[in-house]
């Protein structure tokens, strides 16, 4: 008798794997806790986090959403779906860097950070560089709706029931003097980059997990209650300036991520770790869920990661099954379309744009 022989058939690959078609994968087994259809579910982080409130929407649910348009703004017929990719106008968070550095401010740790660049006639703050569309009349409204936005997001922190972040990058750009990190380069999506201000940083397992250790801490002094479920992206970078080849680039930054997630998540029983990455990228799955590029992940695979997301966390609900709608927000937008978003919100996609 030996300690392997007492494990389930879930422990052996043969028995899990092997024998297993990848669909009918149990890769989340019992998770630590569960979710009802009116939990409040925030949302934020990478490109493939955006498909987590559109998910959840199909499903009758309604994702967290914290950030409205003005009055004036939709009187104006300005689109408002900047307003529903995530819970609050924070764009992309690719970054445990970011999503750290983002809830100091929202929670009174440091100030606000003003960076903002002119691109004809507009003003666009360079933390969320996308997630504006059309940037600000001026610097005083820029600054004004900063600190509203962080306002929304504390709030956000708050009330939530359950904090999802998707983690894309391990790659950073941050501000030599002021120490603040940017979702992309400066130059890239908006702004000039300025080689003396803008640095590179590629962010370690140990730092990541500080980061993650206090994002977590940070939250729970406002929020005792609220769980993380923490995922990494299964989407390759598009573009690396770590000086390796952009697949040992992609390689590092999400077994990085993976690894730091996995750590936390076993040390908290308030942290779950759902495994999007494996499901789209792991080697067993034969890259069925990858589009012609070998990078963009196919609807068929999101549709995957979504099923075993929401069996998962919403026992009784099911694969594609519908809960009762849950009331909508005051002055909603209609649901945004998903093409415009992705093509919108994905700054990462500016690190290849042709020098012009």
């Amino acid at each position: 008798m030996h300690p392997y022989q007492q494990q389930p058939d879930r422990a052996f690959w043969r028995r899990a794997v092997s024998d297993i078609g990848w669909r009918d994968l149990d890769l989340v087994g019992t998770p630590k806790f569960h979710l009802t259809p009116d939990a409040r579910v925030a949302t934020a982080g990478s490109c493939f986090a955006q498909h987590i409130a559109r998910h959840m929407r199909q499903r009758g649910m309604q994702p967290m959403l914290v950030e409205q348009p003005h009055p004036l703004e939709q009187a104006a017929g300005r689109d408002g779906s900047d307003y529903q990719t995530f819970s609050a106008r924070f764009g992309n968070l690719y970054s445990s860097r970011q999503a750290l550095e983002l809830a100091e401010q929202a929670l009174g740790v440091r100030e606000p950070i003003d960076d903002y660049a002119e691109d004809e006639g507009r003003i666009y703050d360079l933390l969320r560089p996308n997630a504006v569309k059309g940037g600000f009349d001026n610097l005083a409204h820029a600054r004004a709706d900063r600190r509203f936005h962080l306002g929304r997001v504390r709030h956000m922190f708050e009330t939530c029931d359950v904090f999802v972040f998707t983690l894309g990058l391990t790659e950073t750009w941050y501000h030599a003097e002021r120490g603040h990190t940017y979702p992309v380069c400066p130059g890239t999506a908006k702004g000039t980059y300025d080689a003396a201000l803008h640095r590179f940083r590629n962010l370690t397992q140990a730092e990541v997990l500080l980061d993650l250790q206090r994002l977590v801490a940070l939250v729970r002094e406002v929020n005792p209650r609220v769980r993380f479920i923490f995922t990494v992206s299964p989407v390759p970078l598009v573009a690396t300036y770590s000086g390796e080849h952009v697949l040992l680039a992609s390689s590092y930054s999400k077994c990085t991520l993976r690894s730091a997630c996995g750590e936390l998540a076993a040390a908290d029983d308030g942290v779950l770790y759902f495994p999007s990455f494996e499901i789209v990228s792991h080697v067993a799955s034969f890259g069925q869920y990858l589009q012609g590029d070998l990078r963009e992940v196919t609807e068929r695979g999101v549709g995957h990661v979504m099923d075993c997301f929401f069996t998962a966390l919403y026992p009784g609900l099911g694969n594609g099954a519908v809960a009762a709608p849950a009331p909508a927000p005051v002055s909603a937008p209609a649901a945004p379309d998903l093409a415009k978003i992705l093509q919108t919100e994905c700054e990462e996609l500016f690190n290849d744009r042709p020098a012009g």
